[in-house]
């Protein structure tokens, strides 16, 4: 009986003192990260926000990676061994590639595939498996992120018009290899196909459906139903494994089959949270690594927290912008006529005048006004130094600056106030005594502008939006700032067309490219901005058509200006990143090196240890 009496007091003891750390067994190895609303859509093909696919980045596998700087590995089988500040760091992925450019103009893309790769599930993978992907980018429906379907692919046009059964510049030589060829040189297409998620046929398509040499890929041409179907449970190769999604929480588990090696940590939580609670979480232990919106209130939080968090900055290869949907903000239903341009330029100069009070109040140091589509970090972005770089909507409807370099702060907003009436009347707006006082045919006194501040205002926009919205009503115009408590109630109106004008973030690909987001048949422009121009429908296919970064640089710098002439997006800001992490939880000595905008905190993640 003293025995048995010893033991219960021990397991007591036990069970008291794991109650007191807070910390279940399972939570132990239990690594949580805390992020934004997601939309839902855990799908590689059709996901709709950053924090969907940072979920996907740990399950899915990409057909070739980048370096630390945005380059492509292209011998990711035997590795690629690459400087980067000072380090040399080895590359390595799931397949080769050799790229050849043909005297006749075309270029071949002749990948070769590891044996060894193993989805989740068990299942090797081959190159069916890549060609089926393919082939869902590629389908005359699809509708997703994804811009694969506007390569210049051999018979790619015939394919999707539905003349041809097969896109016959899609070639498969192996069981584990593959041909893409080209009709002509595409500064895009590695990173293109680089970026495609290869999943597995059997869980996305229908294995009745594929047989590649009878031109069948795993779904009827023109539906992709049986791959929709499966957008809320991803299966990959990737490091984890998508357990669910629910309450808020998407949990991961170690994929034992993972080609690098199963991870040290056996899961991982992704936590709905807003972006306030994202510092004192890693500061509690609710959180263990999270990347709050960088700011100055953040800066100060986080040095409130001492030696509880480590933090990590780099570039952020994205920026911020406010976006007029032309299809919803225009005169007379007509998306690019004078008056419609006007209509936008009206606002987007209000706007902008109060860009730089509201991005310093905000972020201070940690990020900059910009005055271009573009983000800062692309090499074909305008640079102040450039003889022709200029303030986004900085002139009147003449084209008469509107600004001199010793106007106060109030004399600018003025002034801003004066040129929106001239582009108001140039717009068909009826203007009497300084004031707007009737709108003409198909346009409106008032319009909405959306903006993710979690219903708080804690958005680096909000203030400019406010400001914006008392200078307009000066004039006699409405502007109807909207703050939103759910990010994906934003997220929503914008990918169904029905938002006007809305506060959002674009992540930038490390090439420049501009035909997801501006070309007419992007996917992005098909919800955000309905700008339809064939002149810069042109400049963009043209920029494609070439690898000299000068040539294209002047190319974009056109294209830039023809969409500040559309006026369906104000640039707003470029800001740092930050991503946190907790002392007390993480071996953060077990984190990968030399954290860039193009290799973050998921990558190496099988190496990362909890204490």
């Amino acid at each position: 009986m003293k025995k048995i009496t010893s033991v219960l007091a021990f397991l007591l003891l036990v069970v008291l003192l794991w109650g007191c750390n807070g910390k279940t067994e399972q939570s132990r190895n239990t690594l949580v990260v805390g992020t934004l609303n997601f939309d839902g859509k855990f799908s590689p093909f059709f996901y709709t926000n950053a924090y969907e696919n940072d979920v996907l980045s740990l399950v899915n596998q990409t057909l070739l990676g980048l370096d630390r700087e945005g380059a492509v590995v292209l011998k990711g089988i035997s590795g690629e061994t690459r400087p980067y500040n000072g380090t040399d760091y080895t590359y390595k992925g799931i397949a080769d590639c050799t790229v050849t450019e043909n005297a006749d103009g075309t270029v071949f893309y002749d990948f070769v595939l590891r044996q060894d790769i193993r989805f989740s599930d068990g299942e090797l993978m081959d190159i069916d498996d890549v060609i089926f992907s393919m082939y869902v980018a590629l389908d005359p429906s699809y509708d997703g992120i994804m811009t694969t379907y506007s390569l210049p692919i051999a018979g790619l046009a015939n394919y999707r018009k539905g003349a041809a059964k097969t896109v016959s510049g899609i070639q498969k030589t192996g069981s584990h290899s593959l041909r893409v060829v080209m009709t002509e040189v595409s500064a895009t297409a590695i990173y293109t196909l680089a970026d495609i998620s290869v999943v597995p046929l059997h869980y996305y398509g229908d294995e009745s459906l594929y047989d590649y040499e009878n031109g069948r890929f795993g779904f009827p041409w023109g539906d992709l139903e049986v791959v929709r179907k499966v957008t809320t449970k991803p299966v990959g190769a990737g490091a984890y494994r998508f357990v669910s999604y629910s309450g808020g929480t998407v949990t991961l588990e170690a994929n034992r089959y993972y080609w690098k090696g199963q991870p040290q940590i056996a899961t991982i939580q992704f936590r709905e949270g807003q972006d306030a609670d994202k510092v004192p979480g890693v500061v509690s232990g609710t959180l263990d690594i999270s990347d709050p919106s960088y700011s100055l209130e953040t800066a100060k939080a986080i040095a409130s927290g001492g030696s509880a968090i480590t933090t990590k900055m780099m570039a952020n290869p994205g920026y911020g912008y406010v976006g007029i949907n032309a299809k919803n903000v225009n005169v007379a239903g007509e998306n690019g006529s004078e008056a419609s341009k006007n209509l936008r330029k009206a606002l987007a100069t209000v706007i902008a005048v109060y860009r730089d009070v509201a991005v310093d109040s905000y972020y201070g140091q940690y990020a900059n006004v910009i005055n271009y589509p573009i983000s800062d970090t692309s090499w074909a972005a305008p640079r102040v130094t450039d003889s022709d770089y200029r303030v986004a909507f900085s002139v009147d409807v003449t084209g008469t600056p509107i600004y001199t370099r010793d106007m106060t702060a109030q004399q600018r907003y003025e002034a801003a106030e004066q040129a929106a009436l001239g582009y108001f009347a140039a717009a068909g707006y009826k203007v009497e005594n300084g004031k707007v006082v009737a709108a003409p045919e198909g346009a409106s006194m008032s319009y909405e502008v959306l903006v993710g501040a979690g219903g708080t205002g804690d958005h680096p926009t909000f203030m400019a939006l406010s400001m914006a919205s008392e200078s307009l009503k000066n004039i006699g115009f409405r502007l109807i700032v909207t703050d939103l408590s759910n990010f994906s109630e934003l997220t929503d109106a914008v990918n169904a067309g029905t938002a006007e004008l809305f506060a959002m973030a674009w992540n930038a690909s490390p090439d420049p490219d501009m035909y997801q987001i501006y070309h007419s048949q992007g996917g992005s422009n098909e919800k955000s901005y309905f700008l339809k121009d064939p002149a810069l429908d042109e400049m963009i296919l043209l920029a494609r058509q070439s690898t000299d970064r000068d040539y294209r640089k002047t190319l974009y710098r056109a294209c830039l200006d023809m969409i500040a002439d559309w006026a369906v997006e104000i640039p707003m800001y470029q800001r740092q990143n930050a991503v946190i992490f907790s002392n007390q939880r993480i071996d953060t000595t077990t984190l990968t090196p030399d954290m860039t905008t193009f290799w973050g905190w998921q990558n190496d993640i099988e190496k990362v240890k909890l204490k």
